[in-house]
């Protein structure tokens, strides 16, 4: 739904949320987020959003959550000051118009506090998390004009940097509840990075609102926040099905090679079985590529993304790197450099026969992200019960754990921050994903030897007992990043 106003809107009960904070501090980028779609203007200068602007967030039941998008808090001292001298200080900012041309920072203040008191249920106040509370000298001000307007405020930290643990991230609210503890308009303060948000925050976010409004506006969110929910519900539940899809195909996939001759187990003339030992590698590095490509792709846009997870290699590295046999290490580590990111260089490793993908001997683990393996020096490959060379177990449990990182970088990435991109993930989801797969080991390996097995196992049914596994397996890892947020 495009912006506009609330009298044009149609006649719903709503709930409505006000956006609001110090300019340039990150709203509409935030609003973004939210939305899972682009509005507004995101610029690095201040005023950039001039008006007020409201979206539609969800509907249900014949309800509607709105979002305002307000121009935000420009000189919030000198706002204080001229409504603290006028007899009758919101008469005062309502019938000011001259500003709008003569002093523009002042009037987005006007346009914003208007909005609040007009239409807001909840205000959403964000705030710049990269400096300490008590060095941001406008939070004072803006929070002595929001207790004036009397509505309940949730306090958004944003630009939190790199996502960390629950426990850092605790200190950091700690510091500024104790900060706003003076001021009782405000009814919690909690993280909402949009940049890095999951929906586990977004649901985190939901029972705080529901908290914060009055008993008798609760009814007519109720519907709202459960629609919110259950979209994200089915957002979850897609990406285990694309998951599960992608990890039976892992399992199945197999290259025909005829067996070994009695000379060559001995080492004799393997010139002609080796051959095609590279050619089966090459064929299913290939295909699992393209097959992590699509899957990837998907995850993006049923999370509301855009861009895509292909790399393509440039002319020198595809000359350097056509016979992985004969790369060095120190090339393979800088693989990523040249296809454009971590996912890039993964799947740029796998076009060229996945030399460096799993086996079970990382060098050194992941350098950065999910990128820059160290060299296998071999073929990952094994043969199933149905004579057809498979990826090896080793290599197989690497393939699930990329699965788990690439959901969880895609679940955390806002549309705020634009178009898709790959990179550097938070250290700590690799440990947990590593303890929540080892955890679940018995179960993964058995999935795998079925994919291999000589009963031709359904590639649905097999797909379908992937999916329920790697459902449990991603909700033991949230809730072990976010303990104490609510499903």
């Amino acid at each position: 739904m495009s912006a506009r106003t609330a009298a044009s809107a149609p006649s719903t009960e709503r709930i409505t949320l006000s956006l609001i904070s110090h300019t340039n501090v990150g709203k509409t980028t935030l609003a973004r987020t939210l939305l899972r779609r682009d509005v507004g203007i995101v610029d690095d200068s201040p005023h950039v959003t001039t008006v007020n602007e409201a979206y539609s967030i969800i509907e249900a039941d014949g309800r509607e959550l709105l979002l305002w998008d307000t121009p935000g808090f420009g000189d919030s001292h000198r706002l204080l000051k001229r409504l603290k001298r006028e007899r009758n200080p919101v008469l005062w900012f309502l019938s000011q118009s001259w500003d709008r041309i003569v002093d523009r920072p002042l009037w987005c203040s006007q346009q914003a506090l208007k909005n609040v008191r007009e239409d807001a249920d909840v205000i959403l106040y964000l705030v710049n998390a990269s400096e300490p509370p008590e060095a941001a000298g406008y939070v004072r001000a803006e929070m002595e004009i929001l207790s004036w307007v009397n509505k309940p405020v949730l306090v958004l930290l944003n630009q939190t940097g790199p996502i960390q643990s629950d426990t850092v991230e605790s200190i950091e609210i700690d510091g500024w509840t104790t900060h706003m503890r003076r001021y009782e308009c405000v009814k919690d303060i909690l993280s909402m990075d949009a940049f890095a948000r999951c929906w586990k925050h977004e649901h985190s976010l939901l029972d705080r609102i529901e908290e914060a409004l009055p008993s008798e506006r609760r009814e007519v969110f109720d519907p709202l926040q459960k629609a919110w929910r259950n979209r994200n519900e089915n957002v979850f539940l897609q990406s285990s099905r694309i998951l599960g899809g992608l990890l039976a195909s892992g399992a199945k996939d197999g290259a025909e090679v005829r067996p070994e001759t009695l000379k060559e187990k001995l080492g004799i003339g393997r010139g002609e079985i080796n051959r095609a030992y590279n050619e089966a590698r090459r064929q299913l590095a290939e295909r699992l590529a393209e097959r992590i490509e699509a899957a990837t792709n998907e995850l993006i846009h049923i999370h509301g993304l855009e861009g895509q997870a292909e790399r393509r290699l440039g002319a020198v590295s595809r000359q350097n790197f056509r016979e992985p046999e004969k790369i060095s290490e120190s090339v393979w580590s800088v693989v990523g450099s040249f296809a454009g990111g971590a996912m890039g260089g993964l799947i740029a490793d796998l076009k060229l026969g996945g030399m460096t993908f799993g086996g079970g001997a990382l060098l050194g683990g992941l350098a950065t992200g999910l990128g820059a393996y160290a060299l296998i020096r071999s073929y990952n490959l094994v043969r199933g019960d149905d004579s057809k060379l498979h990826w090896s177990l080793e290599h197989f449990r690497e393939q699930t754990r990329l699965a788990m990182l690439c959901y969880l970088a895609i679940a955390h990435f806002g549309r705020g921050r634009g178009a898709w991109t790959d990179g550097e993930q938070p250290s700590p989801w690799s440990r947990i994903v590593d303890d929540v797969i080892e955890s679940h080991r018995t179960e993964i390996d058995k999935l795998w030897k079925a994919g291999g097995g000589s009963d031709e196992t359904s590639g649905d049914g097999l797909a379908g007992r992937f999916e329920r596994i790697v459902t449990r397996m991603i909700r033991e890892v949230l809730e072990t990043l976010y303990p104490s947020v609510n499903n």
